[in-house]
């Protein structure tokens, strides 16, 4: 009579399971049968955003792009970058693929800055696909040191 296997034996544990779930919702998800992953587009890429002292830093994965696949703008201390990732498929051409993750089109992200920043400091460069954007905060926003006196 044949037994029943225990979970170490068989050959896929609920984790397994779970993550195959999990690509296969996500190859739907972003195969075109729905949309919205981030801010209700298709896709859009991902960025970080770091609060230095003298500046907001930040970083957002662009591969493929170029400076002039992107723009960047600032209007009432909201950061603005849309950009469009052109597909490499050509019109009519015919490709049976066996994974399709990498996604194309326009996309805009928008951060609300928390504190002034001097509109006319930004700067921006893309280096190994990665844009990196500094933004100036205003002397207010930055802070001031009280140096304090001790009395003896």
């Amino acid at each position: 009579m044949p037994s029943i296997p225990s979970p170490r034996d068989l050959p896929f544990s609920v984790q397994d399971m779970r993550n195959e779930f999990d690509r296969w919702l996500d190859r739907v998800w972003h195969g075109g049968l729905s949309s919205a992953p981030l801010d209700g587009q298709d896709w859009a890429p991902l960025f970080d955003v770091i609060d230095e002292k003298d500046c907001y830093r930040v970083r957002v994965e662009v591969p493929g792009l170029s400076a002039d696949d992107i723009d960047v703008s600032i209007l009432d201390d909201v950061l603005t970058i849309k950009g469009n990732k052109p597909s490499e498929r050509k019109p009519g051409e015919d490709l049976s693929f066996l994974r399709a993750e990498c996604r194309f089109g326009s996309f805009c992200r928008r951060f609300d800055l928390p504190t002034p920043v001097e509109e006319d400091s930004i700067r921006a460069s893309c280096r190994n696909g990665v844009l990196t954007i500094e933004v100036p905060k205003t002397p207010e926003a930055k802070g001031r040191s009280v140096k304090i006196a001790f009395e003896d």
